[in-house]
């Protein structure tokens, strides 16, 4: 299924180093498009994700470096100990940006392949690799063409890994699809993206109540309230604030995400929900290091059976 976008606006404002969602007041209340879009329709989808991170690549270059917090402390962690890399294994890193982790796992002995759709992030991703030599090597590739895909190596890979980028392609069955057959025997497809329960884009509110005992201890409880979740939607926004051109952004709840890699034979056998950690004094802002009970990222793991 290719989720189609919503009309109206719908903002992702940066806070603090991390993703925070928002509103306008005077935003419409906006219903689901349920109609499947035609192969027209989709191609012109997939070429304006394309133009859009092109056009972000440097400003994303720039900002994200080597990684933010969110990448350090809960992204590339949990990643890392799901992949399980063992020096000399081969690993593809699908919608790569500008290779961060593709160098994490080269300086764990990886060989490392790494593909995106915008030709100016691979561009970025080499110029920062170049100490790397032949251990990381990057391609134009787009991960909702299966074919394009199995260029980069049918049956090649021990491993791999797609951070936060599932949640930017209008379709995932061709990726998928693609990755059963790049994976060697054995191997395994970890990814990372947006926890969709409490990321949901349709009346997120994120909150901090303070309230105070009787014996004048102040307490903040942070939470999180949705009350739409299980549609499966499209709505563009910025994840950093200043960045030239909103991103489109592919909600999916878990079991549209995880059932697409079921029907191919896939088999869940590793989770991680990172929440930032409790030992940072609460300070009454909506940043996510408060929300130490509420996981910001989910991080999976797969491995390919016999498709039903």
């Amino acid at each position: 299924m290719v989720v189609r976008p919503l009309r109206g606006p719908h903002r992702l404002r940066h806070v603090g180093g991390r993703v925070a969602r928002t509103r306008r007041e005077d935003q419409r209340r906006r219903e689901q498009m349920t109609e499947e879009p035609s192969a027209n329709e989709f191609q012109h989808l997939n070429e304006e994700v394309r133009d859009i991170w092109d056009a972000n690549a440097d400003f994303w270059d720039q900002r994200m470096g080597e990684g933010n917090d969110f990448h350090r402390d809960l992204i590339m962690p949990n990643q890392l100990a799901l992949l399980d890399i063992q020096p000399g294994d081969n690993v593809l890193d699908v919608g790569c940006g500008n290779g961060q982790f593709a160098r994490q796992m080269a300086d764990r002995g990886a060989r490392v392949v790494g593909v995106d759709i915008a030709e100016r992030m691979i561009e970025n991703a080499v110029s920062r690799s170049q100490d790397y030599g032949d251990r990381v090597r990057f391609a134009v590739a787009d991960a909702t063409d299966e074919n394009a895909m199995l260029k980069v190596g049918e049956g090649a890979y021990d491993a791999i890994c797609c951070t936060m980028a599932i949640m930017d392609m209008a379709s995932i069955e061709p990726l998928s699809s693609a990755v059963r057959r790049l994976l060697k025997p054995g191997g395994r497809f970890v990814f990372s993206v947006m926890h969709p329960v409490f990321n949901s884009p349709k009346d997120l509110v994120r909150t901090v109540d303070r309230t105070e005992t009787e014996d004048g201890l102040i307490i903040d409880t942070y939470s999180v309230k949705i009350s739409k979740y299980i549609q499966s939607v499209a709505y563009k926004g910025l994840a950093m604030l200043g960045q030239p051109e909103p991103q489109h952004y592919f909600h999916r709840p878990i079991s549209g995400l995880l059932n697409v890699f079921f029907r191919d034979g896939f088999t869940l056998d590793g989770i991680e929900e990172p929440v930032f950690g409790s030992d940072t004094a609460p300070n009454g802002t909506l940043d996510w290091d408060n929300f130490n009970q509420i996981p910001p990222v989910l991080v999976v793991r797969l491995r390919p059976g016999t498709a039903r």
